[in-house]
């Protein structure tokens, strides 16, 4: 088991397939030469569980609201309830600027979906914020889980037993269409969450296993006392939430 600490994000550690995702690949060499020479950027505290990352829904901006609106009630005319607001805490990105998150659960608290929204800032000579809104729908199974996403560049490859498949679309009903075909095409129905607590309980572990998995690659290393006072000093100031 890894420890909990403040951990920074190793581009050196990525495979070619990840590089691939994450930047196409036409982009390949240029983005390969630039993975093996850049230094980790600071990332933050890790693992953060789900109380954690729990916030009240005040707490998330009105970027996060503006930005979130239309894939809100996209999920709640699918039939999900919100059972949790999320806000990562002790960040160290310095191009950090925003963030939030719903959990969400289906009526048959079989289907479990997050709505993720990102703000971050990309360096000169771009110099510009750029926002994500992420969604994705999770089944677990007893032999891992099953995961649809529109979340189509993030760098990083899914666990070994966990099925990812990625769509780059906003339509959220047509993800969660294509998700429940998936689901239904198993031969095991997938775990029903009977409690907030049971659901609590399995996001954790989830997040553990994801966690060690990326230690042992080296995608994020722990930083240092010193590592961690610099980039504090660096942080830009935190975004209002009005």
């Amino acid at each position: 088991m890894s420890d909990p600490g403040f951990y920074s994000s190793n581009y050196r550690a990525l495979s070619l397939r990840e590089l691939v995702r994450m930047r196409g690949l036409l982009r390949l060499p240029l983005t390969y030469l630039i993975s093996r020479f850049k230094t980790p950027t600071p990332a933050g505290w890790m693992p953060q569980m789900w109380a954690d990352l729990d916030c009240a829904e005040q707490e998330l901006s009105t970027g996060f609201v503006k930005a979130t609106t239309g894939c809100r009630q996209s999920l709640r005319n699918l039939g999900f309830d919100e059972v949790g607001f999320k806000k990562l805490k002790r960040v160290l990105n310095p191009n950090h600027r925003d963030d939030g998150g719903i959990n969400l659960l289906d009526r048959s608290r079989c289907h479990f979906g997050q709505l993720i929204y990102n703000k971050s800032h990309a360096p000169p000579p771009i110099d510009r914020d750029r926002e994500q809104v992420v969604v994705a729908f999770t089944a677990v199974f007893e032999k891992g889980t099953l995961n649809f996403t529109n979340n189509a560049k993030t760098a990083f490859d899914s666990v070994p037993h966990h099925a990812v498949v990625r769509i780059a679309t906003n339509d959220v009903a047509h993800i969660y269409r294509r998700f429940v075909d998936a689901v239904q095409g198993r031969k095991e129905p997938p775990f029903r969450f009977a409690n907030q607590q049971a659901l609590c309980d399995w996001f954790d572990s989830n997040t553990m296993e994801v966690f060690g998995f990326r230690v042992r690659r080296r995608l994020f290393v722990r930083m240092s006392d010193e590592e961690v006072a610099v980039a504090r000093r660096r942080m830009p100031p935190p975004s209002p939430t009005t």
